[in-house]
């Protein structure tokens, strides 16, 4: 007990001293592997690099700056008293070369990170010292030529990175002494040829990435210099051509990346020497056809990709080579139907990883994909509405976004809140009472629509899901979830403005009908009407010859035809009393 009080306070000394030695801007703490490490990531630093502030026991250095704030700093021989230092990454600090011996004297060092910097050339004498240094790292520089033997001080490296230099060749016996490096990143450089004879000095090199240097041919003798090589990239380069022997010295190749080259068919027996290779890339070239023999021999591929190619339709033939091994086919972008699709996944029995996106798809049918696919992507797609029975059985992860969707119904959502991982995002939902009171009771139940926005109606367009309020949404009535930005408001603008045509011309049919009909209407009545006056005129007529005792006579008179005799009044009252009936007399005029 009396031993660990004494102990106490050279503790409190040691924790004292260590807090106290560590910069102003940067943090000493403990990483995750358990290393004492200072990190400065403020940005901003200035030289000299405050080494004088530090513990002597750090075992990890740090300094990064943000891309608007870069540091400016210099790499002297500064650090011979870190006997313990591990690793040191200096990044985003505008380093323009490495010192003379800048690292002599600290043998512990075994990563190096020195990317994105300025550095334009690289000496041996740059890495003097660094005997135990296994992971050297010089991407993102400006790194214009490596001179013979640049890194034959590092005996020990198995890690060597050089992307996105200015590297416009490799001259022999650059790698001289690195007979222990496996994986070589070059990549985005611009070389326009490489020489075999520069790899044979890195004759157990396991890892070889040259992606997006321009290179249309690659001598086949390189392949020779390395025969334990087991991953290879030459994506994005302008490959026209592979020969069938093209790679007939690479035996235990796992893994060939060949994507986005100027390749139009894959020829017979191309890769019949490769019976470990497990992961094949050919996506984004030109292919129209896969010849029937390609896939000869690839009897442990598990992974194929071809997506983004010009291939309408592919035949059965060479996939049954691979049906009783490939796991994960990857076929987005091409010209497949629903009807192609189908044999390819009875063929390719063992497929659970399926990637169908960008093929212009309009729907999942039902019950049409097997129940052992577990991982699906059917994004960029034409898909409105997914149901239950689509969906496989055993499905745990679906990338959904960027379709037709506006809304889902609790079937579904229940479904996807099973999976591990869903991705809806890019849809145009639909904030209205029809299409998203689904996922409206559901949304803070689950964590699907989270990061969701509605696309339509215009007054809730950029509104998050998830803070949605019920008595926001709109009604079907409204078709509001039919608005989608300018377009659709000029499209309702229209056929608002069209009907309103159409009903202003019925009821100006209706108006000119009515018209005519009132003006037939009222001529037939002014034709009665006149009748009726002629009528009565002449009734008048006839009354007044007889009423006002005068008589009208035409000349010349037919005095043959008739004999008129002329009574006087006495006479026409005699007639009239005679006449009536049982001899009454009449009452006198």
């Amino acid at each position: 007990m009396r031993f660990s009080w004494l102990l106490l306070p050279l503790m409190l000394s040691w924790l004292y001293s260590t807090r106290a030695l560590c910069p102003t801007s940067c943090a000493c703490k403990q990483s995750e592997s358990g290393q004492r490490k200072v990190s400065c990531s403020k940005g901003g630093m200035q030289d000299p690099i405050p080494t004088s502030e530090m513990d002597l026991g750090v075992e990890a250095l740090d300094i990064s700056a943000p891309a608007a704030n870069p540091n400016f700093l210099s790499i002297p021989p500064i650090f011979q008293q870190f006997k313990q230092l591990k690793e040191v990454s200096i990044r985003r600090s505008n380093i323009h070369q490495i010192g003379m011996h800048a690292f002599w004297g600290v043998p512990s060092i075994k990563r190096l990170d020195l990317s994105f910097n300025n550095i334009s050339a690289v000496f041996d004498h740059n890495f003097r010292g660094l005997v135990n240094l296994l992971e050297l790292n010089l991407d993102d520089n400006r790194i214009e030529r490596l001179q013979a033997g640049a890194f034959k001080h590092l005996t020990e490296l198995r890690i060597l990175t050089m992307q996105r230099n200015l590297l416009e060749e490799l001259v022999p016996r650059v790698f001289l002494k690195l007979a222990k490096l496996h994986v070589l990143k070059i990549s985005e450089n611009q070389f326009e040829e490489l020489d075999p004879e520069v790899f044979k000095d890195i004759p157990d090199l396991r890892v070889l990435e040259l992606r997006g240097c321009g290179i249309k041919r690659i001598n086949t003798q390189l392949y020779h210099m390395l025969p334990y090589l087991s991953h290879l990239d030459l994506g994005n380069n302008q490959f026209q051509f592979l020969a069938e022997d093209e790679f007939r010295d690479l035996h235990r190749l796992h893994s060939l990346k060949l994507d986005g080259n100027l390749l139009p068919v894959i020829l017979e027996r191309t890769f019949v020497n490769q019976q470990q290779l497990k992961y094949l890339c050919l996506a984004r070239n030109r292919l129209a056809k896969i010849t029937d023999g390609a896939f000869v021999n690839l009897t442990s591929l598990v992974e194929l990709d071809i997506s983004f190619n010009r291939m309408k339709k592919l035949d059965n033939v060479p996939l049954t080579h691979l049906g009783e091994t490939l796991q994960k086919l990857l076929m987005s972008g091409n010209g497949f139907s629903w009807s192609l699709i189908k044999p390819i996944l009875q063929t390719l029995h063992r497929v659970w990883h399926l990637e169908i996106a960008q093929m212009k798809l309009r729907s999942v049918p039902e019950k049409f994909l097997p129940d052992r696919v577990r991982n699906l992507n059917v994004s960029w797609n034409n898909i409105s509405s997914v149901s239950v029975q689509a969906l496989p059985r055993h499905l745990q992860e679906i990338d959904l976004s960027y379709n037709e969707l506006k809304g889902l119904n609790d079937s579904v959502i229940i479904k996807l809140e099973t999976l591990k991982h869903v991705n809806l995002t890019g849809n145009p939902w639909s904030c209205s009472l029809c299409h998203i009171t689904s996922i409206l009771f559901r949304v803070n139940k689950t964590n699907l629509f989270q990061n969701l926005t509605c696309a339509s109606p215009k007054t809730l367009k950029g509104q998050r899901l998830a803070a949605l309020r019920l008595e926001d949404l709109t009604t079907c009535q409204s078709k509001d979830e039919e608005e989608d930005g300018s377009s659709s408001d000029s499209k309702l603008s229209l056929l608002i403005g069209l009907t309103c045509i159409a009903i202003l011309a019925v009821f100006s049919i209706i108006f000119v009908v009515c018209s005519c009909v009132r003006r037939h209407s009222r001529n037939a009545a002014r034709q009665q009407k006149r009748a009726a006056e002629e009528a009565e005129n002449s009734l008048r007529s006839a009354t007044a010859i007889f009423c006002k005792g005068e008589i009208s006579f035409k000349f010349p008179l037919d005095l043959t035809e008739r004999k008129m005799s002329v009574s006087t009044i006495d006479e026409i009252k005699r007639d009239s009393q005679q006449s009536l009936p049982n001899g009454t007399a009449g009452t006198g005029i």
